[in-house]
């Protein structure tokens, strides 16, 4: 239904696209396709400006240079070229020019010389996200269905940060006293993989193949 969509900001949304264009967010196809479409962008950048310390991950890119003011000729330059050639806009309030030494915020970890970090904002979703997993058990035993969201949920925050260096990070959140994860969810699941994942215990699992058998 249409009325889902209320609240959305218009900027979110395609039926609010002055262009008629767009790709819907969260699909995989919309991941795919704007990374062929960015693809221009790439070889500007490689072939055109020659600059060597480019990365981009589907529309976030970062640039490294030695010169303070280069860097920041480059905004005019790169605007120009994604309003031209792609009817791309850089957001005006997510640019950022910092030195490595401070470290780069970049697709929800914070680049340090020869470290990566967790940045803030992930951690706190991680919490949000434990929060409500807890809110589930306050009163009644998880369904099947919640058990699996809890997995979904967890387990797709510490994928992300199982590549940086944050296994201490990561054990403090889930058995931190009062903002952890509820001791009743471990009498359905456990920590594995250098607590990098959340496994439903095997009894639950033999019964899930029942009931689905």
């Amino acid at each position: 239904m249409r009325s889902n969509w209320n609240g959305l900001p218009n900027n979110k949304s395609l039926f609010h696209s002055p262009l008629n264009c767009g790709l819907p967010i969260g699909n995989l196809t919309s991941q795919l396709f704007a990374n062929f479409y960015m693809n221009t962008l790439y070889h500007y950048v490689k072939s055109e400006l020659n600059l060597k310390y480019y990365g981009r991950y589907v529309d976030d890119f970062v640039i490294v240079h030695t010169n303070k003011e280069y860097l920041k000729s480059l905004i005019h330059q790169l605007s120009n070229f994604l309003r031209s050639n792609l009817q791309l806009t850089l957001h005006p309030k997510k640019m950022h020019l910092q030195h490595y030494k401070k470290g780069v915020k970049f697709i929800g970890a914070v680049t340090l010389p020869n470290r990566i970090y967790i940045a803030n904002r992930t951690r706190g979703n991680f919490f949000t996200a434990i929060s409500k997993q807890n809110q589930i058990v306050q009163n009644q035993k998880p369904t099947k269905t919640e058990q699996e969201a809890l997995l979904s949920s967890l387990n797709s925050y510490l994928g992300i940060m199982k590549h940086y260096q944050s296994f201490n990070i990561r054990k403090k959140m889930i058995f931190k006293n009062k903002t952890g994860l509820s001791g009743w969810w471990f009498n359905y699941l456990y920590f594995s993989d250098g607590m990098a994942k959340f496994v439903l215990k095997k009894s639950l699992r033999r019964k899930a193949n029942v009931e689905f058998h």
